[in-house]
């Protein structure tokens, strides 16, 4: 049994912009999930990153998707994926199919699958907010309003 526990966890993220450039981050989050580092992937599959030493100025309030989350295999994470998937549910978005103990999807699939797409960002207090990924509008009646005339409203 492992006795020691993970007080932190890897997010892979990718910018969302307007333009067509693809940029890809790997943010270093606490139990508290927040940011506590962050580096740019330039090949992740050649281990190619760059850190971002001003990442709380340069890349605070900038919009974010996420992509997958990692954890160390050998590490106890259960309390940190659980503030994780806890986030997600207040969002709206579940967490399905998270992997057993004893599954090899522990090492690839930490949290599970979660149901819709997660965007994200973080402030220079390092502060982590998760976004709806569907809005959840509501009609808000005012008996009071009086009415306009159509010289301001066609």
């Amino acid at each position: 049994m492992n006795s020691s526990t993970s007080a932190e966890i890897l997010i892979n993220c990718t910018r969302v912009s307007n333009d067509l450039k693809i940029e890809i981050y790997e943010l270093v989050l606490n139990e508290q999930l927040k940011v506590i580092e962050c580096v740019k992937v330039e090949s992740l599959a050649e281990g190619i990153v760059y850190s971002i030493d001003d990442y709380l100025t340069s890349l605070s309030d900038v919009l974010f998707e996420l992509n997958h989350v990692r954890v160390n295999p050998l590490i106890d994470n259960t309390v940190i994926i659980q503030n994780l998937t806890q986030a997600f549910d207040r969002i709206g978005v579940a967490v399905t199919h998270p992997p057993q103990s004893h599954s090899m999807a522990m090492c690839y699939k930490p949290l599970g699958e979660i149901t819709e797409n997660v965007r994200f960002y973080f402030n220079s207090g390092r502060k982590m907010t998760f976004l709806a990924p569907k809005a959840k509008l509501r009609l808000i009646t005012n008996r009071n309003l009086t009415r306009l005339s159509n010289k301001h409203y066609p």
